[in-house]
């Protein structure tokens, strides 16, 4: 018979298998994204928006600035807006599942004003089942859902940008230019 392996060698090849083959947690991997620097302005959006959009930016290795003139992209997030609508009643008219709507609506310019994205909206949509016998734990659950959609939103937005393939380094402006827009 074979020798049996201590759990933590069996434990240890797991691992190294499953993170050999390119496996990851979802929403754990960052994107390398080569973005300008970036001025952020809301408009509509929760705390939770502005800190998610902050961290992920941060994590990618994308420098926000607090002043637009010293951008290159300037990201304008006009409305974020959570939804929910009724998709199934049970045969005594109790709602037995619902669909959740999440939209991030945003446009991005350069520092020059010229539009790289005009308005436009992404949208997330999940369903869930129901129960009001555990109404704590369903609100619970649609918290999370909205919270993953929040997260998968940052990440389609970010997919965007880096589709503009403008560059970290194009129309930033100079040391010059921005010493005479704060000098104004």
């Amino acid at each position: 018979m074979f020798p049996l392996f201590p759990r933590g060698v069996v434990a240890a090849i797991l691992v190294l298998g499953l993170s050999a083959c390119g496996w990851h947690l979802r929403g754990s991997q960052t994107m390398d994204v080569s973005l300008p620097p970036v001025y952020l302005e809301f408009h509509n959006a929760s705390a939770e928006l502005r800190r998610d959009l902050n961290q992920t930016l941060a994590s990618a290795q994308v420098n926000v600035v607090n002043q637009a003139a010293q951008a290159g992209l300037l990201l304008t997030i006009h409305n974020e807006q959570r939804g929910r609508r009724v998709l199934a009643v049970d045969s005594s008219g109790r709602v037995s599942e619902y669909e959740l709507q999440y939209t991030l609506t945003f446009s991005a310019r350069d520092r020059g004003g010229k539009v790289l994205i005009p308005q436009d909206s992404i949208v997330q949509q999940r369903d869930y089942r129901f129960d009001e016998s555990q109404v704590l734990a369903k609100g619970e659950e649609e918290k999370k859902l909205f919270d993953f959609m929040r997260r998968m939103s940052i990440q389609a937005l970010l997919r965007r940008l880096h589709a503009l393939d403008i560059g970290a380094e194009a129309d930033t402006p100079t040391q010059a230019e921005a010493e005479s827009s704060n000098a104004n």
